[in-house]
């Protein structure tokens, strides 16, 4: 037995056509599926951008000791965690800042990363700092993590500030992170 179904020319046509159209709407689809997360990518790039500004202003209000700016930038309930373990409030860190107790001439940033989440920002680097920690002149490589939250407005805020000093002058036990005692002997 031997079936043969004869499809007319204008049919043939006609699917061919459906057939055609699908496929594009396919492509189409693909690409605007695609869309947002490129979409997404690139706004996580320019909220990252805009992060790293923040911290430029961040640190030349520091050198300024521009009490006004960092005010800004801080969110109300902002605690600071200092290389020696001070927890401070804002009040008390613009207090420090302020006063002269905790006044640099220069922070240079050696190295930065910032991560992104859908509602904050998390900052982690590392800086040379000179000038005055705690009213005793400082000349050392610290890092710090700092935590960025949004505000209701839409605003990015300081949430905390942790600092941890790498290195410093030979008397202060540390070189590079790691404790004199723990380091190789040198009289060999």
């Amino acid at each position: 037995m031997h079936w043969r179904i004869d499809i007319p020319y204008r049919f043939s046509r006609a699917v061919a056509a459906v057939l055609c159209m699908l496929l594009c709407c396919s492509a189409v689809l693909s690409a605007v599926a695609d869309k947002p997360a490129k979409q997404k990518k690139e706004n996580r790039r320019a909220e990252s951008h805009q992060i790293e500004l923040l911290e430029q202003n961040w640190l030349q209000a520091l050198t300024k000791s521009d009490t006004a700016v960092l005010e800004k930038l801080m969110a109300e309930d902002f605690l600071a965690i200092s290389a020696n373990g001070t927890l401070s409030d804002k009040k008390q860190y613009l207090q420090r800042v302020s006063s002269g107790v905790n006044a640099f001439t220069t922070i240079d940033v050696m190295d930065i990363k910032v991560r992104m989440q859908p509602s904050a920002a998390v900052v982690v680097s590392q800086v040379r700092v000179l000038g005055q920690l705690d009213s005793r002149p400082v000349n050392a490589v610290y890092r710090y993590t700092k935590v960025y939250g949004r505000a209701t407005n839409g605003q990015w805020r300081v949430l905390n500030l942790e600092a941890t000093r790498v290195s410093g002058p030979e008397e202060m036990g540390m070189h590079r992170g790691t404790p004199l005692s723990l380091r190789p002997s040198q009289d060999h």
